[in-house]
């Protein structure tokens, strides 16, 4: 094999390894009402053949309060699914106001559907996002 078939085979082992980590996103403009629009994005499509989002539920926890949201997220392949998933808040500008942003570990087996639910970090939550990922490995930082 010449160099350059080598170089190029690289290229395309090195791509084909990185494609697919960024995380599907749920994009939900929300307020005290209720759910006014919503908005997935595809970026794996693993993840999307496997995990599909579902009804999203918005609650009010009190006047001038913060909300409680729940997104149904169903496995609709044919094996168990490991994910990660997390919630970022937003206010109506478009800030985000979240205070925690780690990945949090799920499963979910072959047909099963669950809620996950998220509680705005203050009144001023306006949207938020829902994403979700391959499950990552972990990796160690030396300290």
């Amino acid at each position: 094999m010449t160099r350059g078939k080598r170089v190029l085979w690289l290229a395309v082992l090195l791509l084909a390894a990185c494609a697919g980590t960024a995380p599907n996103v749920l994009y939900v403009q929300a307020g005290p009402g209720g759910l006014s629009s919503k908005q997935v994005e595809i970026n794996d499509k693993w993840l999307a053949r496997t995990l599909s989002f579902g009804e999203v539920t918005v609650r009010p926890l009190g006047l001038g309060s913060s909300m409680e949201v729940q997104v149904a997220v169903q496995n609709t392949g044919s094996r168990n699914a490991y994910f990660e998933y997390r919630f970022l808040w937003y206010d109506a500008a478009g800030s985000e106001t979240s205070t925690i942003t780690n990945w949090i570990p799920a499963y979910l087996g072959s047909g099963e559907s669950r809620g996950f639910k998220s509680t705005a970090p203050g009144p001023d939550a306006a949207g938020f996002r829902f994403m979700v990922r391959k499950q990552q490995a972990v990796t160690h930082t030396g300290s």
